[in-house]
């Protein structure tokens, strides 16, 4: 593994950032709005490594401090077992003076005997700005469903390789395949089962001097590996529950879902037809569902590719909504001009900062020496106006 930066380097990087924080997409904290963000940290878990050392060095973790220093809310995914890095980033903030809450969920991904994707979702809040309402709780399916999925999956899966067999030695060679399929991977059914990682869903609110926002925050960390069939699953089956359940849940003036997620979706850059097809799936949700609730997944209009080697949008904020102040799809490209504390969504791009900063290999930045010391996936994040009278009205064109 390449070394990580020194503390003379990452000076050099902070004297970089200091020159232009909003062009690196570092969002001002302001009195008058909220910052909602969402960031997968690699790895985010014990502080020291076997041998003693830190875990992230100090100047990833420096960097980490003041990107959710600016936050009000922020989810946080890839977060480990041990929760020791996720106390000390909520103490090095709250030492500052502002009030600074964690909430956390279990360890999802894992099986007794088998440690799987294992993590957990979290989330930093300023709780003198972001109040924890009544709700937490996971997101899954039904055992019934989990079950008649399960076994029409495998269902499938077998009379294929029955087909394959024959009639010569056919129970033999069925038996030998499940031998070797005691744990199935996701990638060979051919229909969703269950979440490999189960999404948490949190209830906050954010107050303003007229009103407040109320969100069903899901903080999801979708499937990764080979199979793109596996990670749609997962993505379609997560829109389908938040699609189901806004029917009851999202209502004028009500909850809204807010979805905070790496989703692993493989949008690359030189493939903007299969982006595009996304995108017009998430539009054709509005048109062709009925709903009175509209989705919006902003981070699918603008260029953003957040992986920390700019070819893929796996990180996404998006809305399931009535409520008029948030913006429709229709309203994306117009990020950024409603004031300083109106609508606003972007991306803080350390990845182009340490470049330009001096740090590069083959033209590009050093990828190998921040991508595990830092992160992989760079922060997303939205603003929106804390609710006052008079603020924007996203049902009007």
């Amino acid at each position: 593994m390449a070394q990580d930066f020194d503390d003379a380097e990452w000076a050099q990087i902070t004297t970089q950032l200091d020159g232009d924080p909003a062009g690196y997409g570092l969002p001002e904290r302001r009195d008058g709005s909220v910052v909602l963000a969402s960031w997968n940290i690699r790895k985010f878990g014990r502080l020291t490594r076997d041998d003693g050392s830190p875990a992230k060095s100090p100047g990833a973790t420096a960097m980490i401090e003041r990107f959710a220093e600016r936050c009000d809310l922020l989810a946080i995914q890839e977060v480990q077992t041990d929760t020791a890095s996720l106390y000390a980033l909520r103490d090095a903030l709250a030492a500052g003076g502002q009030d600074w809450r964690i909430l956390y969920s279990d360890v999802t991904g894992r099986a007794p005997g088998y440690e799987g994707m294992s993590e957990r979702a979290a989330y930093l809040y300023r709780g003198d700005r972001v109040q924890l309402g009544n709700l937490a709780s996971d997101l899954s399916f039904d055992r019934r469903a989990v079950m008649d999925n399960s076994n029409e999956a495998l269902r499938k899966v077998v009379s294929a390789q029955i087909e394959k067999a024959g009639e010569d030695g056919l129970m033999a060679q069925i038996t030998a395949w499940l031998t070797g399929q005691t744990r199935i991977a996701g990638a060979k059914l051919q229909r969703f089962v269950q979440f490999i990682r189960t999404p948490h869903l949190v209830e906050f609110v954010i107050p303003g001097p007229d009103g407040a926002y109320r969100f069903y925050c899901v903080n999801a960390h979708l499937v990764s590996g080979k199979s793109k069939r596996e990670r749609e699953q997962e993505f379609f089956a997560l829109l389908e529950w938040l699609l189901i359940d806004s029917k009851k849940t999202v209502t004028p003036g009500g909850i809204s879902f807010l979805l905070m997620a790496d989703l692993n979706l493989d949008f690359q850059s030189n493939v903007d037809k299969r982006r595009a097809a996304f995108a017009e799936y998430m539009t054709s949700i509005n048109r062709e569902k009925d709903l009175r609730a509209k989705v919006n997944f902003p981070f699918l209009d603008g260029a953003f590719f957040t992986n920390a080697r700019g070819t893929e949008t796996f990180d996404h904020i998006a809305w399931i909504s009535e409520d008029t102040r948030l913006p429709r799809g229709r309203h994306n490209e117009t990020r950024g001009t409603h004031g300083a504390d109106g609508f606003d969504y972007g991306m803080f791009d350390f990845a182009r900062l340490i470049g330009e900063a001096g740090f590069t290999s083959g033209g590009a930045p050093d990828y190998e020496r921040f991508e595990h010391d830092l992160s992989d996936h760079m922060p997303i994040w939205v603003r929106l106006p804390r609710p006052v009278a008079g603020q924007a009205d996203f049902s009007v064109d």
